[in-house]
């Protein structure tokens, strides 16, 4: 770790769409509300950024959102499943921290009961939005490692953006019916652009991750995946079906010849053989 600090050496930038919710709230004369959400917001994030911290993520920047932000690093994708849901699920858990401070304060007199109402009500909608099985939030990043478990990678990124668009689309609608909630329609068009980028992104992801694996092998503990191909199957198919924190090891079928991963990506990766048949091995 070369910094001390969690927010050292991150970059902070604040969406325009926030901008447009403090302009919002000025107008509407409810400047301490929105200063308490800008504060919340604030706290969720350094729980992102302080857990990915302890982890040894390197640390990139943090953009504040209306209903939260995103911290961006390079880790998403190349670490363990279980360190992607500690990061994931920090910033939520702080904000019931929150909660339960809140009532400890009212309890022993430091705030009246509506500050404290409103106070609570404002951090649990920030855990339940973001929550939301929709990526960037991080219930969509919580579903995409979770998914990891039980799909290769690749299927399981491309799933997650999948399921993030319907409901981000949902959601959309929910902001159009009973009346227009902007707010809600902003975010929705927010995040449908967000999946839309991820989507054109995710075979960089998945070069990425393959990438990884090649310069980081899984460790000796990893459970052995043994997947019987074809001998025409090609070496981009056969890593298509690759799952995360497993080894692979590919038997060609009406042979015994058994190939290891590394084989494979050292063919893919250093001579760009994308479409060398795994027989040819």
């Amino acid at each position: 770790m070369n910094n001390r600090l969690p927010w050292q050496g991150l970059k902070v930038r604040i969406h325009f769409l926030f901008w447009i919710v403090i302009l919002w709230a000025v107008v509407m004369g409810r400047f301490l509300e929105i200063v308490t959400l800008f504060v919340l917001v604030i706290i969720h994030e350094m729980g992102h950024a302080t857990a990915a911290w302890s982890l040894g993520w390197r640390m990139g920047t943090l953009e504040l959102l209306p209903f939260g932000g995103v911290v961006k690093t390079d880790e998403w994708g190349s670490v363990p499943i279980h360190e992607e849901l500690i990061v994931a699920l920090s910033g939520p858990f702080h904000n019931v921290m929150m909660i339960l401070a809140g009532g400890l304060f009212m309890w022993i007199g430091w705030w009246d009961q509506e500050w404290t109402r409103y106070f609570v009500h404002l951090n649990a909608m920030l855990v339940g939005f973001n929550l939301l099985p929709i990526y960037p939030l991080d219930g969509g990043r919580v579903m995409q490692a979770l998914l990891g478990y039980v799909l290769p990678y690749r299927e399981a990124v491309a799933w997650s953006v999948k399921i993030s668009t319907v409901a981000a689309g949902m959601l959309m609608v929910w902001g159009w019916i009973g009346g227009i909630h902007v707010n809600l329609v902003m975010i929705a068009v927010f995040l449908l652009h967000a999946n839309w980028q991820a989507w054109r992104q995710r075979e960089f992801q998945f070069m990425r991750f393959l990438v990884n694996r090649k310069n980081h092998p899984p460790p000796p503990s990893s459970r052995l995946v043994t997947l019987r191909v074809s001998p025409r199957a090609t070496l981009l198919s056969v890593v298509k079906t690759w799952r995360k924190e497993a080894y692979h090891v590919i038997m060609v079928r009406g042979t015994r010849r058994v190939i290891p991963e590394e084989a494979v990506l050292a063919r893919l990766l250093d001579h760009s053989e994308h479409d060398r048949r795994i027989g040819d091995l």
